[in-house]
C-alpha cells in the first residue's frame, strides 16, 4: 500500500508559517486574527475546514474508504499575554493570561489592542526602573503587580491615558522571531511550533487524500493557556496533542528530538499510544525522547477529566526556556512532523 513520503516534509515551507503565525499576536481570547490567518489558508488550498462555536479551527481530511481509527491530532494557536486592569496617569496596570514568572516579561516589548481597533506599543518594566535613581532596582523581586505598561503615546491636549487606553484591553507580547544555525529564538513556540507543523502538512495531506483510508483531523484550539480543553470534536478514536517537550533539569527532552510524553502532571498517558509512538520512531529513525513532564497539562487531560472515550498521547518538539524566550530546532519540528505522518501511515 502506497504511503506518504516522510522525505517530502519540507522544512521551509514549515518555518515560513512559523514566521507568520508567531507574528500575529494571539493571547488566550483575542485569537480571532489567528483563525482568519488559518480560513484564509485553508480557502486559499481547498482544504476542508469548520470553525467551533467557541472559535477552534478544525482542518478535516475525510476519506470515502475510511476503515481504520480516525484520529485527531491537536495543538493550540493561543498564547500567553495580558490584560489591562488600571490605567494611571501615565501608566497602564496588568494582570496576567497563562502562567509566568513576573521576570520573564521585564523589558518586554508589548503591544495594547484598544477597543476601537487600534493598536498602541509599549514597554513592560517595574516601578521606577532606572538604575540612576532606583538603588534597590536589583534587589527586589517582582512580582506581576509591580510592573506596569509605559505605553508609547503622546496624548492629545484635554485628553488623558484613558482616552485611549480601557481597563480590559488585551496585551500581546512582541515575540522576537530569529533563526540562528537552524536554531529558531521566539516567543509563543508553545505551541505555534506545533501549529507550523500542521499547517505544512495540511498541504501535504489534502494534495495525497487518495492515500487515506481513514479520517484525520488537525484541530487549531484557542483556549489552551487557560486550560479549557478542546470543545467540539468529530467522532474519533485517537486524540493526538502535539504540543511542546519540555527541555530542562530532571527531563529527557532536547530542542532535536520529538518529545514523547508518557506522564504530565494528570497522570499516564494511554500505553499502547506511547508504545506506537516509540515503535514508529525507531522504525522510520526519527530521534525522539521518552519523557514524564513534572509540572505540565495539556489539552489531552482536559478532555479526559471531561470524561472523553477516548485514547490519548502527547508529543510535540523540544522547546528551551517555556514561556520565556524560547528555542527549538528546525530538527524537532522535522522529527515530530515525521512522526505525524509514521503514526498516520501506520494507520492506514
Amino acid at each position: 500500500m502506497e504511503n506518504f513520503k516522510l522525505n517530502s516534509i519540507e522544512k521551509k515551507e514549515i518555518i515560513n508559517y512559523l514566521e507568520n503565525i508567531i507574528n500575529i499576536p494571539s493571547p488566550t481570547g483575542f485569537t480571532s486574527e489567528i483563525t482568519k490567518f488559518l480560513i484564509k489558508n485553508a480557502e486559499k488550498n481547498n482544504i476542508k475546514y469548520t470553525q467551533t462555536k467557541k472559535g477552534a479551527i478544525i482542518y478535516e481530511f475525510e476519506s470515502e474508504k475510511a476503515t481504520g481509527e480516525n484520529t485527531l491530532f491537536a495543538c493550540h494557536i493561543d498564547t500567553l499575554g495580558a490584560m489591562v486592569n488600571k490605567v494611571e496617569e501615565n501608566k497602564i496596570k496588568i494582570t496576567s493570561i497563562g502562567g509566568y514568572p513576573a521576570f520573564y516579561i521585564i523589558g518586554n516589548y508589548c503591544r495594547i489592542h484598544s477597543f476601537n481597533n487600534k493598536t498602541y506599543k509599549g514597554t513592560i518594566l517595574p516601578d521606577n526602573p532606572s538604575v540612576h535613581v532606583n538603588k534597590d532596582l536589583s534587589k527586589k523581586k517582582f512580582k506581576l503587580n509591580d510592573l506596569y505598561i509605559r505605553p508609547d503615546i503622546i496624548t492629545d491636549e484635554n485628553k488623558t491615558l484613558d482616552n485611549y487606553i480601557e481597563v480590559g484591553n488585551f496585551v500581546s507580547f512582541d515575540p522576537g522571531f530569529k533563526t540562528v544555525n537552524d536554531f529558531i529564538k521566539s516567543r509563543h513556540l508553545d505551541d505555534k511550533s506545533s501549529a507550523s507543523i500542521f499547517l505544512h502538512l495540511a498541504n501535504l495531506i489534502n494534495n495525497n487524500k487518495n492515500l487515506l483510508n481513514q479520517n484525520i483531523y488537525f484541530y487549531f484550539n484557542i483556549t489552551e493557556e487557560t486550560g479549557q480543553g478542546i470543545a467540539g470534536m468529530p467522532d474519533i478514536d485517537n486524540l493526538i496533542i502535539v504540543d511542546m517537550g519540555v527541555v530542562g533539569d530532571s527531563v529527557e527532552g532536547d530542542e532535536r528530538s520529538v518529545s514523547i510524553c508518557a506522564k504530565d502532571s494528570s497522570g499516564p498517558y494511554n500505553y499502547n499510544l506511547v508504545h506506537k509512538m516509540v515503535q514508529l520512531s525507531k522504525e522510520n529513525k526519527i530521534d525522539y525522547k521518552v519523557d514524564v513532564f513534572p509540572y505540565y497539562g495539556s489539552d489531552g487531560s482536559a478532555a479526559l477529566r471531561a470524561g472523553k472515550d477516548i485514547k490519548v498521547g502527547l508529543i510535540g518538539p523540544g522547546v528551551s526556556a517555556s514561556h520565556g524566550y524560547e528555542r527549538t530546532h528546525t530538527k524537532g519540528l522535522i522529527n515530530t512532523a515525521k512522526l505525524i505522518i509514521s503514526f498516520i501511515n501506520d494507520k492506514n
